[in-house]
């Protein structure tokens, strides 16, 4: 596994010359399996090789599966990236915990809000604003240099042309509204310009 990785990678994937940029997603079910184990130190091994980032989804059934994920990450390494885990670590405890393993916190869900979410109803999907304080608790917290933000735009009805919010949407609702709620232009610069450069860079 850690050789298909780093040749996808190093050489090209699926037998063809385009070579991938990161390594991901990598899902994660809860409790692991032990076949995501094997997967989780194949990605692990692979990074410590290749040195560019990784992006995990963990399972949304536990706030405990994000940090457990990372715990096992054997050679341990912060050039991992999690993404939506706003839909799954609701308690300010447990993600400040989180966020001292050290690796990027992605709020990609930007846009998403609605009532009823059907992967697990029991869960209350947070709104742009509450996305919003999130990520200003991290900067208070002195997380900035580890948070990055998107909006999973993905199928046809999340674009304009459809009524979506577009690809658009972060630029002209979200920072502006990050900026009435004391976040200085220049963490913004920071969270949507340097943290998804240094990510995107590998040796």
């Amino acid at each position: 596994l850690t050789e298909i990785i780093v040749d996808e990678v190093l050489k090209g994937a699926d037998g063809t010359n385009i070579k991938c940029g990161v390594v991901g997603e990598i899902g994660c079910s809860w409790p692991l399996t032990p076949s995501e184990h094997r997967v989780l130190q194949a990605t692990a091994h692979a990074q410590s090789q290749l040195g560019l980032f990784v992006f995990f989804l963990a399972s949304r059934r536990s706030q405990n599966a994000c940090p457990h994920t990372i715990r096992c990450l054997t050679p341990v390494t912060v050039l991992t990236v999690f993404y939506m885990f706003c839909r799954t670590i609701f308690d300010k405890k447990k993600l400040l915990e989180f966020a001292k393993l050290g690796c990027y916190l992605e709020y990609d869900l930007f846009g998403t809000e609605f009532l009823h979410y059907q992967f697990h109803p029991d869960i209350d999907m947070p709104n742009d604003n509450e996305r919003i304080a999130r990520i200003r608790m991290l900067i208070d917290e002195g997380y900035e240099d580890r948070i990055l933000m998107a909006h999973d735009v993905h199928t046809k009805n999340r674009l304009m042309k459809y009524g979506g919010h577009g690809y658009s949407h972060i630029f002209k609702n979200i920072v502006p509204k990050m900026l009435i709620r004391g976040i200085s232009q220049d963490k913004i610069d920071k969270i949507l310009l340097a943290n998804p450069k240094r990510w995107l860079t590998f040796k």
